[in-house]
């Protein structure tokens, strides 16, 4: 999981002039996916999952990072721990949560900033212009926000998005799920040649930024 990273982090790449298709998106964050699904399964959740603390190696392989955070899951986690855009609801409102659903929330606001370029909330709360419709489930107001007319996504990109940042923990889905979700099939149908074809395709716009 952590190794050196000789590259710059996601969020270079992020903001940098170069869009990210959904398809290259899938290969970047399959490999973040299954970082996350190592840790979780060590029973252990990160806390700070972000763009900035993904970093790339000498293949541009993303490489997880920032585990200051990072310590034994429970159900029962109180500390107020992350960064304000990423941070679940349940961190926000200071109630005891469940490390695990926390980070899947993360990768959602990390998986949106990955196709985008921007975020899909400041902040998950009531208050927030767009997150209220997450959190009322008013997911078509949410996706006719004016901040989201340019963008032009897949029916499953939004279903997953919407899921992964539920205001409910337990209506999120599990990194194994998220790897299994519809939005992914595309890449995990790909035999070993596609995949090789679609990794040099990434590589090659990442070198080029």
């Amino acid at each position: 999981i952590y190794e050196n990273a000789s590259n710059n982090d996601l969020n270079f790449y992020i903001h940098s002039n170069q869009n990210f298709a959904e398809r290259q998106a899938k290969w970047i964050f399959r490999k973040i996916l299954k970082g996350i699904k190592a840790i979780h399964e060590s029973n252990l959740c990160h806390r700070d999952i972000k763009a900035d603390y993904i970093l790339l190696d000498n293949n541009y392989n993303p490489k997880i990072y920032g585990f200051h955070f990072c310590c034994v899951n429970s159900n029962n986690l109180n500390n107020f721990m992350g960064t304000q855009r990423h941070v679940a609801p349940e961190i926000l409102l200071r109630m005891p949560y469940n490390g695990q659903k926390a980070d899947i929330f993360s990768l959602g606001q990390l998986l949106f900033t990955l196709v985008n370029k921007i975020f899909g909330f400041n902040n998950p709360t009531e208050d927030d212009n767009t997150y209220k419709f997450i959190k009322q489930k008013q997911y078509l107001n949410f996706w006719n926000s004016p901040f989201f007319h340019n963008l032009n996504l897949s029916e499953s990109f939004k279903n997953l998005f919407v899921r992964m940042v539920a205001f409910e923990p337990n209506e999120r889905p599990t990194v194994d799920e998220v790897l299994s979700d519809q939005w992914m099939q595309e890449v995990n149908d790909l035999n070993d040649d596609q995949l090789n074809a679609l990794e040099n395709e990434v590589r090659q716009l990442l070198q080029n930024i």
